[in-house]
């Protein structure tokens, strides 16, 4: 099979093309960028004579899907702004499609391509990261139990516990980040979707070890955009997400200064655009992804609490996902939480398992045990601390 991951000198597509590469049903991967820089970085750490690179700028169409011709998936991993130039050249293509999310608008206008992808007799799974992915496909597991699911609330925390490290790492896109600071977080209420101002919300969730008591804060998030649809007919009438890391109100002091502002500013006749300002001093800095002699020990646990019905009986779940680094490849938990399960979805289209055809979320079409397996031989932890009748 051939798989193309655009965006795979980033961060999160480094993970997706190492997974790639250690795949023996893979025969060619195609690493596309618009940063030959760091192709040049990805080619010198990942050495594969399954790999060729390609410089591409995915907002001419024509030139990436030219690009695209022949091969069986794509891995969508730029920034989520371009989801859908990358969703026309896939079409055009005649790929098949996979991403990491749309930070719920983007999704949104994705789903309405879904017409489009079933004439072509395509599939594209949109969001198949770990924060929306995994968390989607664990709502999915539970659904499959209950006979009602009433409510599917996600929450996040994170800890680095890297030593040697700087004191700020950008793990992955800062862009987005600084999206979920400043725009409204979209929730679903009482069956209808509302939108309140983002980190409005606090909620304190002793999570498991390392990550233990946090505070999380509600932002916005791709589950929104799909579950309430995906599982109306269960009665969803309550989903939302809240995240957490000890720098998460540090970045949302960097918003609040002006650093997420993405107009340009004037400073002595001179325009400042102040997020690209900062992007590139990390990058300067040497503050993106880990230093080449530093070892990541970061780590990631996701809670999924759903409530719901089981043969005329209240029924709660909880789920936690643990995501840990992987220090083998010299990559973060938020690099592979994101690249191994997009990866794994592209192998399980290429192979012919996953049948749907349109726009569809991971919760429609990827069976959850057959992903919980293959994350799980690199680490990712799925379980159910707790099953229990609710009083």
């Amino acid at each position: 099979m051939r798989i193309a991951v655009l965006g795979g000198a980033g961060l999160t597509g480094q993970a997706a093309v190492r997974n790639l590469v250690e795949n023996k049903k893979v025969s060619e991967i195609l690493v596309g960028d618009i940063n030959r820089k760091a192709l040049d970085r990805v080619a010198k750490k990942i050495k594969s004579g399954k790999l060729t690179f390609a410089q591409v700028d995915v907002t001419d169409v024509e030139k990436t899907a030219e690009l695209l011709r022949g091969f069986d998936v794509v891995i969508n991993a730029v920034q989520y702004y371009f989801n859908i130039p990358v969703m026309q050249a896939a079409l055009k293509a005649r790929v098949n499609y996979v991403d990491h999310g749309g930070l719920y608008h983007v999704t949104l206008k994705q789903l309405e391509l879904d017409k489009l992808f079933k004439s072509a007799g395509l599939v594209a799974v949109i969001g198949m990261g770990a924060q929306p992915g995994v968390t989607n496909v664990v709502a999915r597991h539970a659904a499959d139990y209950l006979d009602k699911m009433f409510s599917v609330l996600i929450r996040d925390g994170s800890r680095d516990f890297t030593e040697g490290a700087p004191p700020f790492v950008v793990t992955w896109s800062l862009q987005t980040l600084f999206d979920e600071m400043v725009m409204d977080a979209v929730i679903y209420e009482n069956g209808e979707l509302k939108t309140i101002p983002a980190l409005s919300r606090c909620e304190t969730v002793d999570f498991p070890e390392p990550i233990g008591r946090m505070d999380t804060y509600v932002t916005i998030h791709s589950e929104i955009a799909t579950l309430p649809r995906s599982f109306r007919d269960k009665g969803l009438r309550r989903c939302d997400w809240m995240e957490g890391s000890p720098d998460l109100l540090f970045i949302k002091m960097l918003a609040d200064i002006g650093f997420a502002e993405s107009e340009d500013i004037e400073i002595n006749s001179t325009k400042i655009n102040p997020r690209k300002f900062l992007l590139t001093m990390l990058d300067k800095k040497g503050w993106v992804g880990y230093p080449e002699d530093v070892t990541p020990n970061d780590w990631e646990i996701t809670r999924v609490i759903i409530e719901g019905e089981r043969l005329g009986k209240p029924v709660r779940k909880i789920y936690d996902i643990t995501i840990p680094p992987k220090p083998e490849w010299r990559m973060s938990s938020a690099q592979i939480g994101v690249g191994l399960p997009s990866s794994t979805a592209s192998i399980m289209i290429a192979d012919g398992e996953i049948k749907e055809k349109g726009v569809v979320p991971p919760e429609v079409c990827i069976n959850p045990e057959n992903l919980f397996n293959e994350i799980g031989k690199h680490g990712i932890k799925i379980t159910e601390d707790r099953k229990e009748v609710l009083n």
